[in-house]
C-alpha cells in the first residue's frame, strides 16, 4: 500500500487542509473520498478505510478546517474562517482535483458522515465533481434544532458582526442540538447521541483530534446552518445528475436523521425526482455513528464495499 500526503491551501486563506490518499498494491478499482463530520477527523474511518484499500480501492480522506490535524496545526478549532459552508465545500472539491491528478480515470465515490453528508450533497452537484456513486452516512436531515427551534436573526447578527470569529452564544449552540438527548434518560452525557455503544462515546470524547467541545465561532455555525439548508434544498435534488447511484444510512435512534425519518425523507424525494438507484438502511436500536456501532459496523463496512463495487464497474 502506497501512502500519499497531500496537504494543500484551504479555500479560507488561512489554514493547510491535512489529507491522505492511500492506494492499494494491486492497481486500483476507484477511489472512494470519506468526507468526516462535526467535532472529528478522518482518521477515526481508519477500519472503514483498511477494508476499502484490501478491497482494491484507493481512499482519500482530509482534516477539515477548524479540525483534526488541521487544527492541530493553526491552533484554530471549529473555525473555518468566513463563508465556511463555501470553504469546507471547495476544499473536499480541491481535495478531489489533487487526488485525480495521481490517479486519472477512476471511478469516483463520495462517502460524507453527518456534517459531511452535507459537505458531499454540495460537492456532488458541482459540475467538476463527476461522481460514480454518493454515500450519505448519518445523514443530516429534518434536524429539529436548524429547521425549528434557531433564532436565525439572532444567529446572523452573531456571525456578521464585530466578534463573528469569537465563540456563538451558548443560547445558539444549544438551539442547535434542541432535543439531541431527549429520547437517553436522565443522566445522558452530552454526547450520548453519538452511539448506542457506551465505549464508542467514551472514545469520541477521548479523542485529542476530536476536541468536539470546542467551542463553535460564531461564523462557523452560520456557515453550518446555511449548509444544511443547502443540502436539503430543493436545487439538491434537481442539480443531482438522475443516473447517480446513492446510499443512505442511518440509525433509527439519530436526531442528526430525525430518528431515521430524514434518511427516508431524503430517499423518497431522491426517487420523486427521478433518481432511481437508491438504497437506503436504517438500523434499528443505534444512534449516530453506525459505522462505529459494534452491532452495526461489519454489516455498514459490506454495504459501503459493496455500493463501492456496483459504481465502479458501471462505470
Amino acid at each position: 500500500m502506497a501512502l500519499y500526503e497531500l496537504p494543500f491551501p484551504s479555500a479560507n486563506g488561512r489554514d493547510e487542509i491535512q489529507a491522505w490518499l492511500q492506494v492499494p498494491a494491486s492497481p486500483p478499482r476507484g477511489v472512494v473520498h470519506i468526507v468526516h463530520g462535526l467535532g472529528e477527523h478522518s482518521r477515526r474511518y481508519l477500519h472503514v478505510i483498511s477494508a476499502l484499500v484490501d478491497a482494491g480501492f484507493a481512499v482519500v480522506a482530509g482534516d477539515h478546517a477548524g479540525h483534526g490535524a488541521t487544527a492541530m496545526r493553526s491552533g484554530i478549532w471549529a473555525d473555518a474562517g468566513d463563508e465556511a459552508a463555501r470553504v469546507v465545500v471547495e476544499d473536499e472539491l480541491m481535495l478531489q482535483a489533487r487526488t485525480r491528478e495521481i490517479l486519472p480515470g477512476l471511478p469516483y465515490v463520495l462517502f460524507g458522515h453527518s456534517w459531511g453528508s452535507m459537505i458531499a450533497r454540495a460537492v456532488a452537484t458541482a459540475p467538476q465533481a463527476e461522481l460514480s456513486g454518493l454515500i450519505l452516512g448519518g445523514i443530516a436531515a429534518q434536524i429539529r434544532g436548524i429547521e425549528q427551534t434557531i433564532d436565525r436573526d439572532a444567529l446572523a447578527d452573531a456571525a456578521h458582526g464585530g466578534q463573528r470569529a469569537e465563540p456563538a452564544p451558548e443560547e445558539l449552540v444549544g438551539q442547535l442540538f434542541d432535543g439531541f438527548l431527549e429520547r437517553f434518560g436522565e443522566g445522558a452525557g452530552p454526547t450520548a447521541w453519538v452511539a448506542l455503544d457506551e465505549d464508542v462515546v467514551a472514545d469520541h470524547g477521548r479523542d485529542p483530534f476530536n476536541n468536539f467541545g470546542a467551542p463553535l465561532s460564531a461564523r462557523f455555525l452560520q456557515g453550518f446552518v446555511d449548509l444544511y439548508d443547502q443540502a436539503n434544498a430543493e436545487e439538491f435534488y434537481t442539480a443531482l445528475p438522475t443516473d447517480l447511484p446513492v446510499l443512505i444510512l442511518a440509525g433509527d435512534q439519530d436526531p442528526v436523521a430525525h430518528y431515521g425519518e430524514g434518511a427516508y425523507h431524503v430517499a423518497n424525494r431522491l426517487h420523486a425526482s427521478g433518481h432511481a438507484d437508491v438504497r437506503t438502511r436504517v438500523y434499528p436500536g443505534v444512534r449516530h455513528e453506525v459505522h462505529n456501532e459494534p452491532s452495526t459496523r461489519d454489516d455498514v463496512v459490506q454495504e459501503l464495499l459493496t455500493f463501492a463495487a456496483r459504481a465502479a464497474q458501471k462505470d
